[in-house]
């Protein structure tokens, strides 16, 4: 039998004689006058009541000292000869383990150390722990195991939770700016008939009390139009939405945007409008504008630098696209620089997997690159001065795609062929294409004013304000494969 089995197998057994005794080794209730912070902040003396996870436990003759940690902190708790009652002295050695929970009642000392305690007068057994925690001096250190099991690692590396604190601050700040601009906040469906909104490929179910087949969204992009169709001018929503795509270090197949819908405004607008809100949420959480982020100082300060998608490109591979009026001389030019375009079928799917594999990984610091081809945007107005371009922009932070805005077609007409075109391509194998919604048609055909949206990655966002290495780092709980 190994250690572990062996542990398991020890309290098990004390649980069946604590419930033997008449004793609930998992009780209903406790009254917890007292965090763990407040504790650490009494006076000597000051009589407390607190509980939590025990997390050390070292016997030294007449004396046991013990560590408890809530969700504020960690404080030493003491059980003492002739101070301790016996019957808490006693349980506490006899019953408890690390792992377990337990309330405790007692005053504020200071030890021989002078480390600040509570002297236990009085202990209740909570929970007890069946398996035994990671070993105290290696933790929890496999970064798949610390994914898999989040709530391990949040008692083993409680400071983990300033990352979440963190991403809970960005939506409060989100909140506060939009509300500072008389947006207001809204809710669509999640479930919804005909998915669209972007380019994906969606997870699919099956309504059974009306025999439907219904989707998870993919965005909530169309919902939110619908509502300035009906009057609604400024709108956002945190959107939980669900892509059925790859998974890296900035994909997860669910994750989080905040959307937004601006009637009566452009992307111009919306430039001025997510420079100033992502920098007043980075001010907010840190104090100013710049910070580390892995090797890089990034100045999030208003105003960004503002680039075409043309001149991007050109300012990083010298090609100028502007110039190239064949799908063939695009393919050239691109397999010149070993960006491979065999499956693309226009000169501006070229420049997209161009921008993507060479040029987007270069773009460090906060920039607002503008105008993409029609191809990355089929919801997006169509530019009036550059043919085969759209009314859009990208936020790049770091190499990575933050925020993407663009004026939203409201002509219907247009929306339907649109459409024609991208079932056509859903036919031919592009699974990620969207469909036609009617419904949305018919909205736009009711009348929608001019409107530009912006939509935003909260997780993504988390991911620079907490300079981790990836989307897992910020999601509590993200989609891993199952365990073997």
């Amino acid at each position: 039998m190994g250690r572990e089995e062996e542990i398991i197998k020890e309290r098990e057994r004390k649980i069946k004689e604590l419930k033997e005794k008449g004793i609930n080794p998992y009780a209903h209730k406790f009254d917890k006058k007292n965090l763990v912070k407040e504790c650490l902040d009494a006076k000597m003396g000051e009589k407390v009541q607190t509980a939590g996870r025990v997390m050390t436990k070292r016997e030294i003759g007449k004396i046991t000292f013990s560590d408890l940690m809530d969700f504020t902190g960690r404080i030493q708790i003491v059980f003492q000869d002739k101070e301790t009652p016996d019957k808490d002295f006693d349980f506490f050695t006899k019953f408890v383990d690390v792992g377990d929970i337990i309330g405790v009642e007692g005053k504020i000392v200071k030890t021989k150390t002078g480390q600040h305690s509570i002297l236990v007068k009085k202990m209740d057994l909570l929970t007890k722990s069946i398996l035994p925690l990671p070993d105290k001096w290696h933790g929890l250190q496999d970064k798949e195991e610390r994914y898999r099991k989040r709530y391990l690692d949040l008692i083993m590396n409680p400071e983990i939770r300033k990352v979440f604190e963190v991403r809970r601050k960005i939506f409060d700040y989100v909140r506060e700016f939009m509300k500072s601009k008389d947006f207001v906040e809204v809710e669509t469906p999640i479930l919804q008939p005909i998915y669209g909104g972007t380019n994906a490929r969606p997870f699919g179910s099956k309504l059974h009390a009306l025999n439907m087949e219904i989707f998870l969204r993919i965005s909530n992009e169309l919902y939110l139009k619908r509502l300035v169709v009906g009057g609604y001018e400024r709108v956002f929503e945190f959107s939980p939405d669900f892509r059925n795509e790859g998974i890296d270090k900035y994909h997860n197949p669910e994750f989080t945007q905040v959307e937004t819908m601006f009637a009566y405004a452009d992307y111009n607008d919306n430039m001025k409008f997510a420079e100033e809100m992502v920098s007043y949420i980075v001010k907010k959480i840190h104090g100013k504008t710049k910070i580390k982020v892995h090797e890089y100082d990034i100045d999030f300060k208003a105003p960004w630098k503002k680039l075409s998608f043309l001149d991007a490109i050109k300012l990083e591979t010298k090609i100028d696209f502007s110039k190239i009026k064949n799908i063939g001389d695009a393919k050239k030019t691109a397999e010149k620089i070993d960006v491979d375009c065999k499956k693309c079928e226009t000169i501006g799917e070229v420049m997209i997997h161009v921008f993507e594999e060479k040029v987007q990984a270069k773009i460090i610091q906060p920039t607002l690159v503008y105008d993409y081809p029609v191809e990355a945007a089929g919801l997006a107005k169509h530019n009036e001065k550059k043919p085969g371009f759209v009314d859009s922009f990208e936020i790049i932070v770091n190499g990575m795609e933050l925020g993407l805005s663009y004026c939203e077609q409201n002509d219907p007409h247009v929306l339907e062929n649109y459409w024609k075109f991208a079932e056509a391509k859903f036919k031919h194998g592009d699974l990620e294409a969207q469909p036609t919604d009617p419904d949305f048609i018919n909205a736009l055909k009711v009348g929608m004013p001019p409107t530009s949206g912006l939509g935003m990655g909260i997780d993504r966002l988390a991911i620079l304000l907490t300079n981790s290495p990836s989307i897992r780092d910020v999601i509590l709980f993200p989609f891993m494969k199952p365990e073997k």
